[in-house]
């Protein structure tokens, strides 16, 4: 079957990048711009440095900050109420992947007026006409997915999520300003869930060249910059503006292949149970790598060499996919991660429900290797009290 590249208009990453976002708006004359976002964007300065730019070049701009941990339903209803209340002819999503996912639904409905409920978008390709004008502001790391075309959303009723793949909710530019860029408590976290997002696009049913080089460098440079970027020194700084250039390639890898059992069961859990997916995807990766390992060809040489384990010219698969799993491990303890999700208890009948839902997930169809429900409630229990 054919690939597919799938990516923004344009994308800018670096200190000052954001200095973009306002050539193009400027450019395409817009005049009245809803700026979506949450409560930790906020607390950054992000907000602030955002909107004065966007007041400088004397355009009309509201801030909407109703917008959860996880995007849900509700947020998207609220954002588009906002955006059509205020008359936004364009929006600025700034924040991270929730905040990434709410302004792209809510551009895709402003779009199609003739779709009401968010949850009609679930599926393939649901909008017929082109989405509201929309441009993504990154602030912290942690999501690879909002370079594409995808969109994930709490489905707060049924405490499922919903996956959206949509060609219209392709934004129209990307920013990755470093100046921007807060340092979460959570950043070692964040930093391991992208290579996560990276594994599985490497190693899923959908994955090819041009997504296998974009995965692989974005493991090596969040790999060699992600202890010193945690440190607070001098040096976080430049190791922060590296892992932002990973998190870039993370994306382009995951928007153009796909993900696996541990987004799928990362997602579940989000959904169901409001833990993060980003700490979930993180602290499951080895154990999925373990089980993947048979189905992964000789994807792990690659990955355990990225994250910085010798591996000779003629290891045979045994050994560079031990090295792999072994290297993983070795991040998240140097990185000082839980191995368990604190506070977090689960019934039978919670297993259950969690199973099903990963068992129709789109991205279980992508893991190399067939899943059971046995063995995903065998994986959740790795990583509960």
């Amino acid at each position: 079957m054919p690939n597919q590249i799938a990516t923004s208009a344009f994308s800018f990453f670096g200190s000052g990048a954001i200095k973009n976002l306002m050539d193009a708006v400027k450019s395409r004359e817009f005049q009245r711009i809803l700026v979506i976002t949450d409560g930790s964007a906020e607390e950054s300065g992000a907000v602030k440095k955002v909107t004065s730019l966007i007041a400088k070049s004397k355009l009309v701009f509201q801030v909407f900050d109703r917008v959860n941990l996880a995007a849900t339903v509700n947020n998207v209803r609220a954002a588009v109420d906002a955006a059509r209340s205020f008359r936004a002819d364009v929006l600025v999503a700034l924040g991270s992947g929730s905040v990434m996912d709410t302004a792209k639904a809510a551009a895709v409905l402003l779009g199609n007026p003739d779709i009401i409920d968010p949850r009609k978008l679930e599926g393939s390709n649901k909008s017929k006409k082109h989405a509201l004008p929309l441009y993504l502001v990154y602030s912290s790391v942690g999501n690879a997915r909002g370079f594409g075309y995808d969109v994930m959303l709490d489905d707060e009723a049924q405490r499922k999520k919903i996956e959206c793949f949509d060609v219209h909710a392709l934004a129209d530019g990307v920013i990755c300003d470093s100046d921007l860029f807060s340092s979460s408590k959570d950043f070692a976290v964040s930093s391991l869930a992208l290579i996560a997002s990276s594994v599985e696009a490497l190693i899923c049913k959908e994955s090819w060249l041009m997504a296998d080089i974009n995965a692989v460098e974005s493991i090596k440079i969040i790999a060699e910059n992600v202890k010193e970027a945690v440190k607070g020194t001098s040096a976080a700084a430049s190791a922060k503006e590296q892992i932002l250039c990973g998190q870039y390639l993370a994306g382009l890898a995951v928007s153009n292949s796909s993900a696996g059992l541990a987004t799928a069961m990362a997602n579940a859990l989000e959904a169901a149970n409001g833990i993060p997916a980003k700490l979930t995807s993180a602290l499951l990766l080895s154990a999925v790598m373990q089980f993947n390992a048979p189905s992964s060809g000789t994807k792990y040489k690659d990955i355990a060499i990225a994250l910085g384990a010798k591996v000779s010219a003629t290891a045979k698969p045994d050994a560079y996919r031990k090295a792999a799993i072994s290297a993983v491990e070795k991040l998240a303890k140097d990185l000082k991660l839980p191995k368990k999700i604190e506070g977090l208890a689960l019934t039978k009948d919670d297993l259950d429900f969690l199973a099903e839902n990963v068992l129709k997930s789109t991205f279980v169809e992508s893991n190399p290797k067939a899943v059971t429900k046995k063995k995903i409630i065998d994986l959740y229990k790795l990583i509960i009290k």
